[in-house]
């Protein structure tokens, strides 16, 4: 499946998980999460260079991804967010994140976008 890094064209129209990281560099565990988005065949993008509040920046993700799902990364932290639901109210907010968990927000994420069940969260 393609990922994507940096930015997408205007006339893109591959539909995408928008992933925004919080700062210029990448957590160590991105591969894990992008790894989880693979596993369940969805396409993704990942930009840097983020500021604010991550469930703010996962909120404007996913209003700007077709597929509807933004996440948003720290070093430390993943926000998983749907379009249609309120600006305050993330499905995950995981802090203390490992490369396993960031897997399994990654694939959460893409299963989201497909509607299937969830995977838990350790």
């Amino acid at each position: 499946m393609s990922g994507c890094r940096g930015s997408i064209d205007q006339d893109d129209k591959m539909p995408r998980i928008h992933v925004r990281c919080l700062g210029e560099e990448e957590p160590e565990w991105i591969p894990s999460l992008k790894n989880g988005l693979e596993e369940e065949g969805v396409s993704w993008v990942v930009q840097s260079g983020f500021e604010g509040d991550g469930i703010a920046v996962a909120h404007e993700a996913a209003i700007e991804s077709s597929l509807k799902i933004g996440v948003s990364v720290q070093h430390s932290r993943i926000v998983i967010h749907h379009k249609q639901l309120p600006t305050d109210n993330p499905v995950f907010d995981v802090s203390a994140v490992t490369s396993a968990s960031a897997r399994t927000l990654g694939s959460n994420s893409a299963r989201l976008a497909k509607g299937t069940p969830l995977k838990p969260v350790n």
